[in-house]
């Protein structure tokens, strides 16, 4: 009897092929991901700092192009903060959808081994039934030429 052969095996092959690159791009988002935040991290530590070091300088005295050049700053630093945590969010989103993506390729993935498993079971089983049937031939005619 021949050898098992899955004659999908091409497209099984494109299947875990697309899943691998899903994959890459979501680790590439994830990636994107981070960085962003650290990004929007660092901003929001620089606007922390830039309000302590003002609560400190409250006490001296008070000069009016300062205060309008940190007043200026401040706003410079929260519009940062607010694009940077915008940017993450769309990160997020767009990595949602390759998960998405990821997960539709799984499934097609599955669907395909799915049928080579049950293909292989059947393979199988008939491969044993011809074995079996081959060596219970074999028995017969040894049985009839010691007894002849």
């Amino acid at each position: 009897m021949n050898r098992f052969r899955f004659r999908l095996e091409v497209l099984l092959d494109l299947r875990k092929r697309r899943e691998e690159k899903i994959k890459l791009l979501l680790a590439e988002k994830n990636n994107m991901i981070l960085d962003a935040q650290k990004k929007a991290a660092a901003v929001h530590d620089a606007l922390k700092e830039l309000q302590e070091n003002e609560k400190l300088q409250r006490g001296a005295t008070l000069n009016p192009i300062l205060l309008r050049y940190s007043i200026s700053y401040r706003y410079k630093l929260k519009q940062d903060l607010v694009v940077a945590l915008r940017k993450v969010d769309d990160l997020r989103a767009e990595a949602f959808k390759v998960q998405k993506e990821l997960m539709v390729a799984i499934q097609k993935r599955r669907v395909v081994e799915l049928v080579k498993e049950r293909r292989y079971s059947e393979w199988k089983k008939k491969y044993n039934i011809h074995e079996q049937n081959f060596n219970d031939e074999i028995s017969q005619q040894t049985f009839i030429r010691n007894n002849l």
